[in-house]
């Protein structure tokens, strides 16, 4: 017992003689040394901390041990609140039976078919990736060769992004070689029902240039049958340093992948298949200094859809194939500028132009309701864009009601 006590006391000790040793805690001035910083959600870096706005970062290295070729599952994993749908071993494909939905506390893509994902936006580099004529994501073309980190606003963003930011922000910052030399990876994976998934990267940084090229193919033939993905994808950028301050870039990111969808299992389709292309293509000229920073950038996207929409057992094969080209173009620029410690003031201006054309086989009376809505506009550029759109809405509604 006295044993006992003596311990006691002797911790008591040590505990109050810590105390007096630890001055006031108000009295000092910790440093918290924050590695990196984002650009979602005011364009320029900025401290994670002083963000009004909650952003979530994937790196690089979380990439590369996740091993996967679409960034989707992922996000899935490391960001608190995000749902995305899947449907398979591999892909998400498009249109009816098609997956990828993406939402974010509840907001963003709803997860019932036929209704895409248009309250989440996708950007790369800050650019808009979405359909030109639906508005949706294309879940498929967002691919970890690319990414060099992804940065996702959790909340909403319109004030910022437009409507289609009401769940949140996806930012994929594209790949960067830092260290000098030549480096290439290659990555070469095989699994059950014939699924195989390879990438080989190649990057240089020498002097002030830099590049990076990669290239995968991805393929399953999936858990069903009737249920293959198949897809090639290629990205590549160069870089050079004009001089401390200034530097430039060029990218581009090619994706093309076929996907068929079974149906459901009690009610299964036939021959519903897609061919889809998407591309994305950008140019930058950047500048940073101590007090003041600042990106000229203009970027183009395309894509072209074949679509077979099937038909179940007993029913007879449709008569015409789903096939749009779309395409969206934008200039963007912003300088930002320290006018003390404490303030950042942040001018720019963006320009998007975005649309496309939807073929099918009675094409005949879709030129005739084009026509229609086309005459009486007299608005310039944008307001018949704009008709366009709407009667693109119309046309597939209407496609996918016969």
């Amino acid at each position: 017992m006295k044993k006992i006590l003596f311990t006691v006391l002797f911790l008591g000790g040590l505990v109050s003689l810590r105390a007096e040793e630890v001055p006031d805690s108000l009295s000092v001035q910790k440093k918290v040394t924050i590695e990196e910083v984002v650009v979602t959600g005011t364009r320029n870096e900025t401290d994670v901390r002083h963000l009004p706005m909650t952003v979530s970062v994937v790196n690089r290295e979380q990439i590369e041990h996740r091993n996967d070729p679409s960034l989707l599952p992922l996000l899935t994993e490391y960001i608190p609140g995000l749902f995305t749908t899947s449907r398979g071993l591999m892909g998400y494909g498009v249109s009816g039976g098609a997956a990828g939905g993406m939402s974010l506390r509840g907001i963003g893509g709803v997860p019932q078919e036929g209704l895409p994902t248009t309250g989440m936006l996708v950007l790369i580099d800050g650019h808009p990736q979405y359909m030109g004529l639906m508005g949706h994501p294309i879940s498929d073309a967002y691919q970890s060769l690319l990414a060099e980190r992804v940065e996702v606003l959790r909340g909403p963003a319109s004030v910022l992004y437009g409507s289609n930011a009401m769940g949140g922000v996806i930012n994929i910052v594209t790949r960067k070689m830092q260290q000098d030399g030549i480096r290439t990876h290659a990555n070469v994976r095989y699994g059950s029902y014939n699924t195989l998934q390879s990438e080989v990267t190649n990057r240089i940084r020498k002097g002030r240039f830099t590049s990076i090229v990669s290239g995968s193919y991805n393929r399953t033939d999936g858990h069903r049958k009737d249920m293959e993905f198949e897809q090639y994808g290629g990205y590549a950028k160069f870089g050079y340093e004009i001089s401390d301050a200034w530097n430039v870039w060029a990218d581009v990111n090619l994706t093309h992948f076929d996907a068929s969808n079974p149906g459901e299992i009690s009610n299964p389709l036939l021959d519903n298949d897609q061919r889809i292309t998407r591309g994305m293509t950008s140019f930058a000229l950047a500048n940073h200094y101590a007090k003041t920073s600042g990106t000229l950038s203009f970027f183009y996207n395309w894509g072209k859809h074949w679509i077979n929409d099937g038909y179940h057992l007993g029913g007879d094969p449709l008569d015409y194939r789903f096939h749009s080209r779309d395409q969206m173009l934008g200039v963007s620029w912003y300088q930002s500028v320290q006018l003390f410690e404490g303030n950042r003031l942040t001018v720019g201006f963006d320009y998007f132009h975005f649309g496309g054309v939807i073929e099918a086989i009675a094409q005949e009376i879709v030129l005739a309701e084009f026509i229609a809505l086309r005459a009486p506009v007299a608005h310039g550029q944008h307001s018949q864009h704009r008709h366009w759109i709407e009667f693109a809405h119309v046309a597939a509604s209407r496609r996918k009601g016969n």
